[in-house]
């Protein structure tokens, strides 16, 4: 056994509390370990001590005291009105729920406070997501008579979501028959893939004019037709129609494809 083990059972080794083997094993110990053996010493001089102690003797007159204080206590009582059940009630509940009103209260109060708070924030927030819905609100479908034209009204109210950061296509003018052309098939001035990035200037009227051209397409002709079509007829649709500013600067991507299927 250690030290430790051994100290932890002295008290019971000197009352004689201990079973046959562990207090021959603190024997052996104690024979051996000065420190252990200096500790048993201690406590037994300690319990020697306390066992020459003189015991308090109770006063002579406690039994009358405490019969005397009995009796006025119940007198007392007797003489007291009678509490009411709600007085009882109360009495017997208060103990019991004041720590949770008290929290309650208090998360009430926090509550009200943080919500105090953040009340611009959510103020923000609301008017934000209301911009956002207001903007990006998507008109009814819009559906098209495929024996008739496409009408300009027609196409902007189907992408009213965008129009206002990208204006939509005139969808009778040149720039329009242009693109068209570009995925036509038996067209052999544009049957190789090809595609340039251009910048346009777009006015209200839906008037375009290219500023700069970021990618040059292979083919000249391309570019060529291109600035052609934007100063034939109106190429976007009027500002109105798409709610955007009367002029803004686009970036516009041209590709054009091989077409080799016919079944599209």
């Amino acid at each position: 056994m250690s030290c430790e083990e051994i100290q932890q059972s002295l008290s019971l080794y000197v009352d004689d509390a201990l079973m046959l083997p562990i207090r021959v094993a603190v024997d052996e110990h104690v024979d051996k370990c000065p420190v252990c053996r200096d500790e048993l010493v201690q406590l037994r001089t300690l319990t020697r001590g306390l066992s020459m102690l003189s015991k308090p003797q109770p006063p002579v007159d406690l039994s009358a005291s405490v019969t005397n204080a009995l009796m006025i206590e119940a007198a007392a009582r007797r003489q007291s009105p009678k509490a009411s059940f709600g007085d009882r009630l109360a009495h017997f509940l208060e103990p019991r729920l004041m720590p949770y009103s008290v929290g309650s209260i208090a998360s009430v109060i926090l509550f009200v406070a943080m919500f105090a708070a953040l009340r611009p924030h959510f103020e923000a927030l609301h008017e934000a997501a209301a911009q956002s819905s207001a903007v990006y609100m998507v008109p009814p479908t819009v559906r098209y008579d495929l024996n008739k034209p496409v009408r300009s009204e027609d196409y902007a109210a189907s992408r009213a979501p965008f129009a206002e950061q990208s204006p939509s296509l005139n969808p009778k003018g040149a720039l329009a028959t242009l693109t068209r052309s570009y995925v036509n098939p038996q067209n052999s001035r544009y049957q190789d893939a090809d595609d340039m990035l251009v910048v346009a200037d777009v006015f209200s009227n839906g008037a375009a004019s290219l500023v700069d051209v970021v990618h040059a397409p292979r083919d000249r002709q391309m570019l060529n037709d291109f600035q052609v079509a934007l100063r034939r007829d109106a190429a976007f649709v009027p500002a109105s129609m798409d709610r955007r500013p009367d002029t803004m600067r686009v970036v516009f991507a041209v590709q054009k494809v091989d077409v080799r299927e016919r079944n599209f």
